[in-house]
């Protein structure tokens, strides 16, 4: 997978190996900056460039400065219509731990249910609402549901992302209510209506406004209204 379970790929020691020395960060941050003006800035690469920089300046602890090349790239996607780099630019500015983080995050999540893109990385976003939402919360099994629901749809029932989500939201089921079992997860998932998704789906809507607080970065009728037409 591109974009969830990285960390299982590897063991431990080959995690370690893994790790860049801050020498070696700086030079991939010199690389892609000096690449950068030799690209056409209307283009996916450039954007690609950019989130590169992003992505290891936080890896550097540079949030500020990531989270100012991870926006030049968003609102680059978004111009270009590009919306899977516009959630890729949305995770790098949640990654960045910026003032707005939590805002980049609901826009990740709007953007990746709204558009068809890499359902890997709709989930991934999920996840990342998963971990920031207390245990007991119904946030996290809506989050859940709904990660399940667009892999289902997107990659099919039989799909490892679909039986990835499935274990995410049994996971979610132990934290939230302590379930353990088939027979009491049934009831627990049709209790709090998480076998709907016209119920679950609108509660995430909910979520995601409050994340966002009104500090919208897209006109999101706009977006639906040229989506419909398309």
């Amino acid at each position: 997978m591109k974009y969830l379970n990285k960390e299982e790929v590897f063991d431990a020691e080959g995690v370690e190996d893994l790790e860049r020395t801050p020498e070696q960060l700086q030079a991939r941050v010199e690389f892609y900056e000096q690449k950068l003006p030799t690209l056409d800035k209307n283009t996916e690469e450039y954007i690609i460039c950019l989130l590169e920089i992003a992505r290891l300046q936080v890896e550097k602890y540079d949030g500020a400065k990531a989270w100012d090349n991870a926006f030049d790239a968003f609102n680059l996607a978004v111009e270009q219509e590009n919306w899977l780099l516009a959630v890729e630019a949305c995770d790098a500015l949640f990654l960045s731990e910026g003032p707005d983080a939590l805002v980049a995050l609901g826009h990740a999540l709007w953007l990746g249910i709204t558009f068809p893109i890499d359902p890997e990385l709709t989930v991934a976003m999920l996840q990342h609402l998963i971990d920031e939402s207390p245990k007991e919360s119904d946030t996290r099994a809506v989050a859940a549901s709904t990660a399940l629901f667009i892999a289902t749809v997107r990659s099919g029932k039989e799909s490892d992302l679909a039986f990835f989500a499935n274990q995410m939201l049994a996971g979610v089921a132990d934290n939230h209510s302590h379930i353990t079992d088939q027979g009491s997860f049934d009831v627990w998932r049709k209790t709090l209506e998480l076998d709907n998704p016209d119920v679950f789906l609108a509660k995430l809507s909910g979520a995601i406004d409050q994340l966002i607080d009104d500090k919208w970065w897209v006109d999101r009728e706009m977006l639906k209204n040229k989506m419909n037409n398309d």
